[in-house]
């Protein structure tokens, strides 16, 4: 059987922040950006469960924990649990941070991100 071999969980955190700010339903380019987004984060409805994140990263249950919690330990979301399950939310440094880096992210991981969607288009929230 071959064997697996995973990204590293700092693509799968750019993946999994990618797919949280996809809920606010923002343009990552505005020049407003953060102000837009102090608006709508206390308002937003869109919470996004962990299988939501395991399915975005395609990986397994383990590396969907070791992405939330280096995304909750770095303060870019926050990851609560209730009587539905795992709500996990992007926050206002999340935002910042993916601002700031998306183009980088785009450019460092190309490669891993085109291996990654080989063979499904990749979602509208990761262009």
């Amino acid at each position: 059987m071959p064997e697996r071999h995973y990204k590293g969980y700092r693509i799968y955190a750019y993946i999994a922040l990618s797919r949280l700010f996809a809920e606010l339903d923002l343009d990552l380019n505005r020049p407003d950006l953060i102000a837009r987004a102090g608006e709508r984060l206390p308002s937003a409805p869109g919470r996004v469960s962990k299988e939501e994140i395991l399915h975005a990263i395609r990986s397994n249950s383990h590396m969907t924990e070791k992405v939330l919690a280096h995304l909750a330990e770095e303060g870019y979301a926050t990851v609560g649990r209730d009587d539905r399950g795992y709500d996990v939310r992007i926050t206002m440094k999340g935002v910042a941070h993916l601002r700031d880096f998306h183009r980088l992210y785009r450019e460092l991981y190309a490669r891993e991100l085109a291996e990654h969607y080989r063979y499904l288009r990749p979602p509208d929230w990761m262009r």
